[in-house]
């Protein structure tokens, strides 16, 4: 190099000068004029050598993980093997694939495949996997997914019982509503019929007194048949029409004043549904009305047959009377649990919201010709059952009165 013949020098693995250990130089000539010289100990590149080759990474990689049987790698005839791996030559030992290793090595799970590192010699890598640590692992990750699986099925449980309670209390705020709404119909009902017997009791006496007067009158005044007594005995005759009129009402006041006594008794139920049906198509046969009757009830239930017929006349008294000509009114009874069902219901015009609760009150009415007495006449004698009156107004139109009576009666009801 100080001649200039050689720019650099490389020189193969020596003994030193001294004998000590092999050494390796090499130099490099500078442009200036002189050279660079180094000198190292040959083991320090050994060394060097060995913390980069793929011999020592197998071998760190088996000392760091415990679930690696072993690996295997091949490049050529240069084979490099960690581990519990097969022997050289053996089945399965270099061939490309994925299978559970017999033999020398059992419960091991060989991987082989080849890869490329570029120089176009044949290489492979084998790794074999213990299949208790797969298993282990595949038992945790069911594990997981099952406290994942089990989550998410409490949640829509939860979810499901969320939506359950809502809709639970919205039906038990709707029944609480129409228990509400049915006390303070009976609380009205009850003041107006006090209010009833004490206004009746008082127009009772001056009624009689006028209509004993009026025919008194028409009797000594009027018997004689002469013609210029017309217009007075016509008075006389106004007078006593409309005082007998007016006891009718006092009368249907104390009616309705006086809580029903009921003479309760067991009444099948069939034959008393099918004296409810030929009322009901006699009576909408002088309207034109359509009536389909339906029963699926049997047996027996306690009630005072007659007001409660009553009570369903005037129900369906009222249907046929709302339904227009050429409509159908369908009578339907049927058993539900421990109640005895009996529906009505029209395509009239149906029921105005506004109107609603006042349907039972005593001579409501929005027909020209009504009383208003029949709805609530029957309410009370169906209350006296123990039963309830449900009022429905579908979208299509028309009402549907839904009756329910228990089939046994109590103590009360007897009493």
């Amino acid at each position: 190099m100080l001649s200039g013949e050689r720019a650099e020098v490389v020189t193969d693995v020596h003994t030193g000068r001294w004998g000590d250990v092999a050494r390796l130089a090499a130099g490099v000539r500078r442009a200036g004029g002189g050279a660079i010289l180094v000198s190292i100990d040959a083991a320090g590149l050994s060394d060097l050598q060995a913390q980069a080759s793929i011999d020592r990474l197998l071998g760190d990689l088996i000392a760091g993980n415990p679930e690696i049987a072993y690996l295997v790698f091949t490049h050529g005839d240069v084979r490099y093997a960690h581990g519990d791996a097969p022997a050289a030559g053996t089945a399965g030992a270099s061939e490309a694939g994925e299978r559970v290793t017999g033999g020398g090595v059992q419960g091991v799970l060989d991987l082989t495949g080849p890869i490329d590192v570029g120089d176009g010699v044949p290489t492979s890598l084998a790794v074999g996997v213990r299949l208790d640590t797969l298993r282990g692992t595949e038992r945790r990750t069911l594990l997981r997914l099952m406290l994942s699986l089990s989550s998410a099925v409490a949640l829509g449980v939860v979810a499901l019982g969320f939506i359950w309670l809502r809709r639970a209390y919205g039906s038990l705020s709707e029944r609480h509503a129409r228990a509400e709404q049915a006390l303070r119909r009976r609380d009205r009902l009850a003041a107006m019929g006090e209010m009833a017997s004490t206004v009746a009791h008082e127009i009772r006496n001056p009624l009689n007194a006028i209509a004993m007067s009026a025919q008194r009158l028409a009797r000594e005044s009027f018997s004689s048949g002469d013609s210029t007594d017309d217009d007075g005995r016509a008075l006389v005759g106004v007078i006593s029409a409309e005082a007998a009129r007016i006891d009718r009402r006092v009368q249907e006041f104390l009616e309705f004043a006086r809580a029903p006594r009921l003479d309760v008794r067991r009444v099948e139920i069939e034959p008393w549904v099918d004296g409810l049906a030929d009322s009901a198509r006699a009576l909408a046969a002088a309207h034109d009305v359509a009536v389909d009757i339906t029963s699926d009830a049997r047996g027996s239930f306690d009630a005072d047959p007659d007001q409660l017929r009553q009570a369903l006349d005037n129900i369906v008294r009222n249907a046929v009377e709302a339904t227009p000509a050429g409509g159908h009114v369908a009578v339907m009874s049927r058993i539900d649990g421990a109640h005895l069902v009996i529906e009505v219901a029209d395509t009239g015009p149906g029921i105005s919201p506004d109107d609603l609760p006042r349907i039972f009150d005593l001579y409501f009415t929005t027909k020209a010709d009504g009383t208003g007495v029949g709805l609530a006449v029957a309410h009370q004698v169906v209350g006296a059952h123990g039963g309830t009156i449900e009022v429905v107004t579908p979208e299509s139109g028309g009402v549907r009165m839904v009756v329910r009576v228990p089939l046994a009666a109590d103590e009360a009801t007897h009493a």
